[in-house]
């Protein structure tokens, strides 16, 4: 990682912080970004800052609202003209109740799949072929439910688990889509889950106790750093394995494709 570039998003809290102080340590340059203002999280920048040598950059966007994270790819452009590793980890839990973004999409799906797809598609040329690295950071629920495509936003079937779940299905497909896309000649992505680790993400939803924060750190890291046995793979918890059926369907992952352009088209 000597010299690299990372951008680390949702390294404030839980895995995403942990996985912050991991890189904090190797990295060449590391960027994170979090929602919060810089004065609420001038402790965590001044901890990473005091743990090794990487140059610090902390960017502020809300993902509610994809305005931000245009903005969001733009900044990361002004500091750097490569990025070495894009990690999308910026995530949240299904609310209680259905609840809609600002764009009008609902915000689980927003925030943790429309964001991460609109970033890595604004940071694609400064991603190095075919040194560059985009890890999905999703979830073993992806296999626990289907995605309906006439109803991405769950106007008709929600619930927390499902909103979460669903939406950590479409960063597992996109993932395997990016990678035909970019082909062996372009930047290398992986999606993986990180295991059950316990965070306020996973107690907002799962009565059930996890790993530490390091645990899912360590396999997020390892993930953007070692060999990945194939661009577009899975990881679960540090091994490869296979997907759910429906991302493994081309023709659902061709569809879901054609939606998320819909979707997205005005900040494309």
């Amino acid at each position: 990682m000597n010299g690299s570039t990372v951008v680390l998003t949702g390294a404030t809290s839980g895995i995403g912080e942990a996985a912050a102080r991991l890189f904090a340590a190797t990295a060449g340059r590391l960027i994170i970004h979090g929602p919060e203002s810089q004065n609420r999280v001038a402790p965590l920048l001044t901890a990473l800052s005091s743990t090794g040598r990487a140059e610090l950059h902390y960017v502020q966007a809300d993902f509610d609202d994809l305005d931000q994270v245009v903005s969001l790819a733009a900044r990361i452009r002004e500091l750097t003209d490569t990025v070495d590793v894009l990690v999308n980890n910026a995530g949240r839990p299904g609310a209680k109740r259905r609840t809609v973004s600002r764009n009008g999409y609902e915000a689980t799906l927003q925030t943790n799949y429309l964001a991460a797809v609109l970033l890595t598609r604004h940071l694609a040329t400064v991603l190095p072929s075919p040194d560059g690295r985009v890890v999905h950071v999703a979830s073993a629920t992806h296999r626990s439910v289907t995605l309906d495509l006439e109803d991405i936003s769950l106007e008709r079937d929600y619930s927390p688990v499902r909103a979460y779940a669903t939406s950590k299905l479409a960063m597992v497909a996109h993932a395997v889509t990016q990678a035909e896309e970019w082909r062996p000649e372009g930047p290398q992505i992986v999606s993986i889950s990180p295991g059950v680790i316990s965070t306020r993400l996973l107690h907002a939803m799962f009565a059930v106790r996890g790993a530490a924060p390091e645990h899912g750190a360590k396999n997020l890291v390892e993930a953007a750093t070692r060999s990945i046995p194939v661009s577009g793979g899975y990881i679960d918890d540090g091994r490869p394995a296979e997907p759910s059926a429906q991302v493994r369907d081309p023709a659902f992952r061709r569809r879901l494709h054609t939606v998320t352009s819909r979707l997205l088209a005005d900040w494309m």
